[in-house]
């Protein structure tokens, strides 16, 4: 990694319009809609008085894969997505367009021949009157370029779960189909859908997408949280740990605490954590 011409790159900023069919795709996308009775979600699902999941904020206006600019001289193909912190500033709209700007924030070095954690910010503003949105910052965890040193504004370490059992445990059986959904929203990495592919990195089928599996996640914490209100929800913060296959149970396990609580998801038909260190928090009042 050149560490200059990384820390100093440009995404240029841009304004990018949705629809309603995108809010509801990301919706389907993350698990929403297997049961056609749960009048909880259709609010995110049904176009009449449409509400867009703070999830959403995490595909919306994705700057792609610069990471493999070979000016940067990163080892993209070692790559993996570490973490991601979502702070919202107002709910997102069901349609709309938003002005996103980004910037990269510094770097975390794990050591030579351990890695480092590069960190950028997207922000989402209002097109119109130019209002904060949102924030999400993306950890990136670059393998193969450990021992460049530590640069940078980087976010305060992720804190772990409380011990003991937590308040608020949750289920989700993913749908089989939801790395085909996921993707529609904008990642179309073929690990995710291609069988050879997801063979080659090491798994016997296509995994599903970090950010669907962030988005289940988020979805819970909404509901649990802030009664199912976006206008409530804070944001959220996690540690991705282990790859979710669709089709596996997710036990969302909640921990609360003043103004939002920990979390962690578990993948439990094999006993694994796959989102760890999470935490969220309520809109101020």
């Amino acid at each position: 990694m050149k560490v200059e011409e990384t820390l100093g790159f440009q995404i240029a900023e841009a304004d990018r319009s949705y629809t309603d069919r995108d809010t509801i795709l990301y919706a389907l996308g993350v698990n929403l809609g297997l049961d056609p009775t749960n009048e909880d979600e259709l609010k995110f699902l049904f176009e009449q008085e449409l509400t867009a999941l703070p999830g959403f904020s995490n595909v919306l206006a994705h700057p792609g894969f610069w990471l493999q600019d070979p000016s940067l001289e990163i080892d993209w193909v070692k790559v993996l997505h570490a973490e991601q912190f979502v702070t919202m500033s107002r709910p997102l709209a069901a349609s709309g367009t938003v002005r996103a700007s980004y910037r990269v924030m510094g770097i975390t070095d794990k050591g030579e021949g351990r890695g480092a954690i590069l960190y950028y910010e997207k922000t989402l503003r209002d097109v119109e009157t130019n209002d904060e949105i949102c924030r999400v910052v993306t950890g990136v965890f670059c393998r193969g370029d450990g021992g460049c040193g530590d640069h940078g504004e980087v976010p305060e370490p992720l804190a772990a779960v409380p011990e003991g059992d937590p308040d608020i445990v949750s289920r989700n059986v993913v749908d089989k189909r939801a790395a085909l959904i996921y993707r529609l929203s904008g990642d179309y990495n073929p690990i995710h859908i291609s069988p050879s592919i997801a063979a080659k990195a090491g798994y016997d089928r296509p995994i599903l997408h970090g950010l669907c599996t962030m988005g289940v996640a988020g979805h819970v914490l909404l509901q649990e949280m802030a009664g199912g209100d976006p206008a409530r929800f804070g944001g959220y913060t996690c540690r991705f740990s282990r790859p979710v296959f669709p089709g596996d149970t997710l036990r969302t396990e909640i921990w609360n605490k003043d103004g939002g609580a920990s979390f962690r998801v578990i993948a439990e038909d094999r006993d694994e954590v796959v989102l760890d260190r999470g935490s969220a928090s309520l809109m101020a009042s």
